[in-house]
């Protein structure tokens, strides 16, 4: 199984009940093609950096991060469901990469390059 991140993005003012009930949803077909859930962030109303062309008045999102495990097909079957479902401005699955444990990443640090003499333009 693989692991991996689903970003849905909302219009703020359709208020945190038909929000959470669209999570849900969406949670509940990810368990209904076979997926695990790991974890559910909502990151709640945060700025746009760009304007989306369609909603252009919009200056805020309501963010949430899906975390599951699931086969390889789910996705295109989540995002097939999400296309169709109505109150979601976007939606992005990706592919979870697990960073390595601090411990496992070696080598050495980089030093600082000596200075020798008077910088240069000074004599």
């Amino acid at each position: 199984m693989n692991s991996y991140e689903l970003m849905l993005i909302f219009d703020p003012r359709l208020g945190d009940d038909k929000i959470g009930d669209i999570v849900s949803k969406t949670e509940e077909k990810i368990k209904g093609f076979g997926g695990e859930i790991e974890k559910t962030d909502k990151l709640g109303i945060r700025r746009l950096a760009n304007v989306f062309q369609k909603h252009k008045k919009l200056t805020q999102v309501y963010y949430t991060m899906i975390y599951f495990k699931s086969l390889p097909d789910v996705p295109a079957k989540i995002l097939a469901f999400l296309k169709i479902t109505e109150d979601i401005l976007r939606y992005q699955v990706a592919k979870a990469v697990e960073a390595p444990p601090l411990e496992e990443i070696k080598g050495t640090p980089i030093a600082e390059p000596k200075k020798e003499g008077a910088p240069i333009g000074q004599s």
